[in-house]
């Protein structure tokens, strides 16, 4: 097996695995939401219209996004991959903006500033990734497709802190306090992850080292 062939398996195992967690975490989030009592929201423009709307948009984004990164699907099915960025792009705008909605108005108050940052970065980088796209410049494309789906995984990334947080978060005993360190490490981590692979580490391993000119009249 070649060198891209093993670049290949693992993104396709990876992506098989992020797409697991996103569908089982989206049962459990919707068991949550609409299944239990007092959990929607007293009326419907009074939460519950965001909060369905919010996961009406996300399904193309939890489906879509990890078709948009085969490289097979993007080679020989171009025609297919930009319906999918389509469609992923609708849904993760309108479910971005729902996401900003409700987390300005949830109840808990530690929680509000980092929701609508992670809202509005979330906007931020898909509007940008399709923009990208659209002047042709597809390595901006992929890199704000990858930013915006990690982002789009923070509802994942939250819930897995939640099952493990007596690991993650032995030292913060209060629960509110776990709550809110959870709302920020959900995003921020991610998004630090990304852009170590994307931006600091491609520039710490590049060989394109700083030789300053020699003066003039030097030898």
């Amino acid at each position: 097996m070649t060198q891209k062939h093993q670049r290949h398996l693992l993104l396709y195992i990876g992506l098989a695995v992020l797409a697991g967690l996103s569908v089982y975490y989206l049962y459990r989030g919707i068991s949550y939401r609409f299944l239990q009592e007092d959990r929607l929201g007293p009326s419907l423009f009074n939460k519950q219209f965001w909060y369905a709307g919010h996961v009406f948009l996300a399904l193309p984004v939890v489906f879509g996004a990890p078709l948009q990164f085969l490289p097979t699907l993007r080679q020989s099915m171009p025609h297919v991959h930009r319906w999918v960025g389509r469609a992923y792009v609708f849904g993760a705008s309108g479910a971005a903006l729902f996401a900003t909605y409700l987390g300005a108005t949830t109840e808990y108050e530690g929680s509000r500033l980092s929701l609508v940052i992670t809202g509005l970065l979330w906007l931020f980088f898909t509007l940008a990734a399709w923009r990208a796209a659209v002047s042709r410049n597809f390595v901006a494309h992929r890199a704000f497709m990858i930013r915006s789906y990690a982002l789009a995984l923070v509802v994942v990334w939250l819930r897995i802190m939640y099952d493990f947080q007596d690991y993650l978060f032995f030292y913060v005993a209060d629960v509110d306090m776990r709550d809110a360190t959870r709302e920020w490490a959900s995003w921020v981590v991610p998004l630090l992850v990304v852009e170590f692979w994307l931006s600091w580490l491609p520039q710490v391993r590049s060989n394109n080292s700083f030789k300053p000119k020699p003066l003039r009249g030097s030898a």
